[in-house]
């Protein structure tokens, strides 16, 4: 893959990138184009588009986009010179190589909520977290990737995951600061508080 980080003036670029915003403007001439924020989990890069034609594809905002052209410096920075776009589909990328990712080791952080799971001692409550985060392994693949917020906080792949974590991390603590709390059900609540961003975002 061609990193946004890697690219010099003059490198001819075919390669998919997230289209992380998109403008229609016009010029001091008044003529259309549109203007690109594309992102890779290296950086972002600056894309125009300066003529519409069958060689671009409809996308929106946020789409992956498979990307033809050639890298210009504009006023100190590289801007990606397009001469066509292709709507990519599921399967043809890998999201954590276009967001940025959790500088914790994401595997570790889920042993860590697998043993507060582990620690319920209320079989219900235990067995409900289970049905999620040990049974229902499409739904522990998300999880593990998701970020917690576009842009707030946690906005990166595992985001999702270490906010969860640090939640249950306080309960924990609070929970032995005062023992009149229910423990299991802090727990419980604080891993599943969240989790409704794996649909939501």
């Amino acid at each position: 893959m061609n990193y946004i980080n890697q690219l010099r003036e003059g490198d001819r670029v075919q390669e998919i990138y997230l289209c992380k915003s998109m403008q229609r403007l016009k010029t001091k001439a008044n003529k259309s184009y549109i203007s690109l924020t594309l992102q890779d989990k290296t950086g972002l890069l600056d894309g125009k588009i300066w003529s519409e034609n069958n060689a671009i594809e409809e996308f929106d905002e946020m789409d992956y986009i498979e990307v033809t052209g050639t890298i210009n410096v504009f006023q100190g920075s590289h801007q990606l010179n397009i001469i066509r776009v292709r709507r990519c589909h599921e399967g043809e990328y890998n999201p954590a190589e276009y967001l940025p990712t959790s500088n914790k080791d994401i595997d570790e952080m889920y042993k860590q909520l697998l043993a507060y799971i582990g620690s319920v001692k209320q079989a219900y409550l235990k067995k409900l977290l289970e049905s999620f985060f040990v049974e229902d392994e499409e739904f522990v693949k998300i999880f593990k990737q998701h970020s917690a917020a576009k842009s707030v906080h946690h906005s990166f792949v595992g985001g999702l995951l270490e906010h969860t974590l640090s939640v249950a991390n306080l309960c924990d603590f609070y929970s032995k600061q005062y023992t009149i709390l229910n423990r299991d059900l802090l727990i419980t609540a604080a891993i599943f508080h969240d989790i409704g961003k794996t649909k939501e975002l």
